[in-house]
């Protein structure tokens, strides 16, 4: 008999039928220990019935700024489950970044860990009237952060909460709204990406189809929830397929292999980095010795990519995707690969790619990668809020990537570069916009520009660098501007290089030309935070 799920394309019934069919079977294992398919839809139900009488309804958001684990699949399934909207918050957020997204979304309640309390302290909170903590502070200052709320917020224990009666599945339309995942801003602040159930159907079946997952298939996943990695790709796809899925807080070179043999697991997703990493560690006569046999990511080095497979047995799938479109290239049942690309597109969406005035280009050529549904439904429906921006992003009935790409002679798909100002670093994309927005509130600091910096030996990754004018009046002390951003803005943006100018370098109409500040490299009157010794909280 078959696992993989034929049911109705609605989240919540697809929960309910893994429930029904495979019950007392381990759905999940993370560090926090294993969930069947029954104890996932008990803890739904239950934390669903203690949102319904926070005053949670169908529509509403909840916002969840959890680590990856048991919570965290309680509470994003609990909002499924009651037809809530929910809002993941990427747990690095603070401050302006943080606020934003709380703000903007409308959420009334508010699902965190205790140990990121105290942020929220500082920002206002217009919306949020319930906070629903879980775990333990890491400190005093922190455990007593919820003494510094705002009046009219009501703190409640994820433990109480959880504990309410069961209420049933509340019946769901495949176009109902099931999440709001905020995405890096770029001309502006991060904006908020809407799917419903069809279109978070159709994110995960490229990779049920192309993986070809079999009923003896054990997902891993080193991806947070509140990504779509994490989310999408691999936790929401397992379920579909009646596979098992190993959740992780994090990725450890040195473990890896061993928890690869100890789980079991047969595949997985990675980022550009992870491939080099594995790469690295020493030769050994176990490094076939394991399950996996498929994995899929983006950016891992085309050079190493056979090499790689030589040695560890693993076919790797380079892929493209974006939290708009979900995966755009790479698999599908039957697709072959071509080295140095990203596959062909998916069957349910159609790719072109245009000048900039939009008229498709012939093969080989470089342009913007443009996006729109093959199927109804099959990308996201817009920006929560901006109605403006939607129409703009969808201009001439294609969504825009800002992705520069081509496709070659036989159709298959090439990542170039990315047209729109985001750093990538760390597996995030980082928004230099709210960078600057944090840099140019800081003393001493007249005029900055934040930009991507290619640093010689180091990873796939980018550097995050930013150029500052200081005031007239006396520009900031280096030491003291890298300490104020550790503070205030998420770990994975935090500037490692900082270059003074008098000014800054700028077109006609007053834009910065970013791109000479990164064809300038690494330059010797560049200060670099880690060689003063700052490095940002880990938590």
């Amino acid at each position: 008999m078959s696992r993989v799920y034929t049911g109705e394309w609605v989240v919540s019934a697809l929960l309910e039928d893994r429930a029904e069919r495979f019950g007392t079977e381990i759905a999940v294992a993370s560090e926090q220990g294993t969930l069947t398919y029954d104890d996932l839809v008990d803890r739904a139900a239950r934390l669903a019935g203690g949102l319904a009488a926070l005053g949670v309804a169908p529509g509403d958001r909840v916002a969840t700024m959890l680590p990856t684990g048991n919570g965290y699949l309680a509470a994003w399934h609990a909002c499924v489950w009651l037809g809530a909207i929910e809002v993941p918050v990427n747990v690095e957020y603070r401050g302006p970044f943080l606020e934003h997204i709380l703000r903007d979304s409308g959420a009334s309640v508010l699902v965190v860990h205790a140990r990121w309390l105290k942020r929220l302290a500082t920002i206002e909170l217009p919306h949020i009237r319930h906070l629903v903590v879980t775990g333990a502070a890491d400190d005093e200052d922190e455990a007593q952060a919820g003494a510094e709320l705002p009046p009219g917020i009501t703190v409640h224990s994820f433990d109480d909460v959880l504990g309410h009666d069961p209420v049933s599945r509340r019946a769901s339309s495949d176009l109902d709204p099931t999440y709001i995942m905020y995405t890096s801003g770029t001309t502006g602040r991060s904006k908020g990406v809407v799917h419903n159930n069809r279109s978070s159907f159709h994110y995960l079946m490229p990779f049920v189809e192309g993986l070809d997952l079999q009923d003896d298939d054990v997902c891993y996943s080193m991806f947070p929830l509140f990504h779509q990695m994490g989310r999408s790709a691999c936790t929401t796809a397992a379920l579909w397929a009646g596979n098992r899925v190993e959740l992780r807080s994090g990725f450890s070179a040195s473990h890896f292999w061993d928890d690869i043999r100890a789980c079991g697991a047969t595949w997985a997703g990675y980022f550009g980095a992870v491939i080099l990493f594995l790469w690295q560690n020493a030769p050994s006569p176990r490094d076939r010795d394991h399950r996996l046999t498929r994995a899929f990511g983006s950016h891992a080095a085309a050079e190493l990519i056979v090499k790689w497979e030589e040695r560890f047995g693993v076919t790797l799938y380079e892929v493209y995707g974006s939290t708009e479109i979900g995966l755009g290239s790479g698999l599908g049942p039957g697709y072959p690969r071509k080295l140095g690309t990203m596959g062909l597109p998916c069957r349910q969406v159609e790719v072109a790619i245009v000048d900039d005035h939009d008229n498709p280009l012939p093969p080989g050529r470089v342009g913007e990668a443009v996006w729109r549904p093959k199927e109804p439904f099959a990308i996201f429906q817009g920006y929560w809020n901006l109605p403006q921006a939607t129409l703009d992003v969808f201009r001439n009935l294609w969504f825009h990537s800002g992705d520069a790409a081509l496709l070659d002679e036989d159709g298959f798909f090439v990542f170039k570069d990315r047209i729109k100002d985001t750093i990538r670093r760390r597996g995030e994309n980082i928004s230099s916009f709210e960078v600057e927005i944090v840099v140019r509130s800081q003393p001493g600091v007249a005029e900055c520009a934040a930009f991507a910096l290619a640093v010689p030996g180091a990873t796939t990754d980018e550097e995050v660098a930013i150029a500052v004018v200081p005031s007239p009046d006396g520009g900031p002390d280096p030491e003291a501007l890298f300490r104020a951003l550790c503070l205030e803005l998420p770990r994975h943006a935090v500037p490692r290089y900082l270059r003074f100018f008098d000014e800054l370098p700028k077109t006609p109409t007053q834009k910065v030309e970013k791109f000479r500040l990164r064809n300038d490299g690494v330059t010797p009157d560049m200060v670099d935070r880690e060689a003063l010794g700052i490095f940002p909280p880990r938590e």
